[in-house]
């Protein structure tokens, strides 16, 4: 009896002293939440506390504390400071990544890009560091930035001659690229659910107008680094040394998919694909593996060959194979440019087909526009409604940018040109046609409302 009062008294105290350790790091968290809040340095110190005493107690704490460093290094008054507190930062996603696997914060990646904002270490630590990061921690390296000052100082250390080949150079940008491919992806397909639902005519919440309006900022950011490394890479990646480049590495990689496919796209993006090494490329691809990418890319052999109708049944087989949205839409936007020259019905037909897999497609847009833009003399009963269809072509540029942030820019400086070339307000008043609709009833089939004055 007396042992297990004993042992009664030893749970009760242990569950006290627990209840009390509760509330102490409850209340913490709570005034380092508030001083955090206030962007107070104090914030800090109840931090360190946290850390001693309560490690395991809440994520908050790792995701607040990162705030309550960043404000330390924000405040350091000298180099040595800062970087005292740019290294508590990283050991603080250390810690948080300890106490809470599998969290998802992306800290081994964090530790990489903070170095290099904050100008601490040196360049081949941050490398390490964001290396290290893509290769085990790959899900959750998505921050556009740190993607780029990965793949820039690869290619600074190759031009420096610093023992980074060029094929370890196109290796990363092709790895990347398709890192990106995969945020732009997942970004654009929930982004696509709000374009449907506007379509439908479905008014959007106010928090999803928030989110649609987040995805198209990140869309954009994506964007601009995708043209960033393009950049910098393009030098390296002329036809002059492309082509005698994948010449020499053939033989040795025929039966490599991998290999054939990014050699494949790589010369089909640079312009290089009239060369006899890309229908080679192509050819073995196909033979290995008649996939999506591999028919797609014989399409481009046969254009290059003048074999149109051989290069649609393959275009045509490349996007009924494809399961990713994206890439189906691509596929139907080159259909509808090969045809934009010849067949404008059958161009139109293609872009909206684009369109219908991926609302979010705004170069599909930009190419109805121009070809309405350029049938000013197939429709219209007189000069005015003739050119009456600049207006519709130029509402086509409006959807374009609506739908696409990345290409805003130019939708809407191509819609403003088409509303430059329609009638003016003068042509308008003259005409009597304010406010009236005009029909084309030619291969458009669409009709427009002449501007009120």
């Amino acid at each position: 009896m007396k042992t297990k009062l004993t042992l009664l008294f030893i749970a009760l105290t242990s569950f006290f002293v627990q209840a009390q350790n509760t509330e102490a790091c409850t209340e913490t968290l709570s005034l380092m939440s508030t001083s955090v809040k206030a962007k107070d340095v104090t914030a800090y110190d109840y931090l360190t506390t946290l850390r001693k005493d309560c490690p395991s107690f809440h994520k908050s704490i790792y995701t607040l504390g990162e705030f309550a460093v960043k404000l330390k290094i924000e405040k350091a008054t000298t180099p040595q400071d800062k970087e005292k507190y740019v290294r508590d930062l990283l050991k603080l996603y250390d810690e948080h990544d300890q106490h809470f696997p599998g969290n998802g914060a992306g800290n081994k990646m964090k530790k990489g890009l903070v170095l290099f904002e904050n100008k601490v270490g040196t360049t081949d630590e941050v490398f390490q560091l964001l290396d290290v990061a893509f290769k085990t921690d790959y899900a959750n390296f998505k921050y556009a930035k740190a993607m780029y000052v990965y793949f820039e100082i690869l290619v600074n250390n190759h031009k420096a001659n610093k023992g980074v080949e060029l094929q370890q150079v196109f290796d990363k940008y092709d790895d990347i690229s398709k890192k990106l491919d995969e945020e732009e992806k997942e970004l654009s397909e929930e982004n696509d659910t709000f374009l449907t639902k506007e379509e439908a005519g479905q008014a959007l919440t106010d928090k999803e107008k928030t989110r649609k309006a987040r995805i198209e900022n990140s869309l954009e950011i994506f964007g601009n680094v995708r043209n960033d490394m393009d950049n910098i890479v393009l030098e390296l990646s002329t036809c002059e040394k492309l082509i005698p480049f994948y010449q020499k590495g053939f033989e040795l990689n025929k039966t490599n998919e991998e290999w054939l496919k990014r050699a494949a796209n790589r010369l089909d993006a640079k312009g290089c694909d009239s060369d006899p090494i890309f229908s080679k490329i192509s050819e073995a691809l196909y033979k290995l593996n008649p996939s999506a990418d591999a028919a797609y890319q014989l399409g481009v052999v046969e254009i290059q060959r003048k074999n149109t109708t051989k290069a649609l049944d393959y275009f045509n087989q490349a996007a009924n194979l494809y399961t990713d949205n994206t890439k189906k839409a691509n596929v139907y936007y080159r259909i509808a440019a090969m045809y934009s020259k010849s067949n404008k019905v059958q161009a139109r037909t293609y872009a909206r087909k684009a369109l219908s897999v991926k609302p979010s497609f705004g170069k599909a847009y930009l190419l109805i526009a121009q070809l309405y833009g350029s049938s000013i003399n197939e429709c219209g009963n007189d000069q005015f409604e003739k050119r009456a269809m600049y207006w519709l072509a130029a509402q086509y540029c409006d959807k374009a940018g609506a739908v696409d942030s990345s290409i805003k820019a130019t939708a809407n400086k191509t819609a403003a040109s088409y509303r430059a070339a329609a009638p003016s307000k003068t042509e308008i008043f003259q005409s009597g046609k304010a406010g009236q609709r005009v029909a084309f009833n030619c291969w458009v089939g669409e009709s427009i409302v002449v501007p009120s004055l």
